[in-house]
């Protein structure tokens, strides 16, 4: 009984361990450029990007300014 409770304990830990790094991972390699234009929400490439601290802003041709998946601006 004893050892059946520490394998599901170990399987689990294991589990959490795999998770973490799968999260850590996607995270570390996330393409926002990409994923906006898969979406539709602008098409080429961001023409200038400006930074701010640790923030990062794309500036598309149409104007419309990103930080990561989120609109911040539109500029004229």
């Amino acid at each position: 009984m004893i050892t059946v409770a520490m394998l599901c304990a170990a399987i689990a830990v294991q589990a959490d361990d795999r998770r973490q790094h799968e999260q850590r991972e996607k995270h570390e390699h996330h393409n926002y450029i990409i994923e906006r234009q898969q979406a539709y929400q602008v098409q080429g490439v961001p023409t200038s990007r400006l930074i701010i601290g640790k923030r990062e802003i794309d500036i598309y041709p149409n104007g419309l300014m990103f930080e990561g998946n989120h609109v911040v601006g539109v500029k004229k």
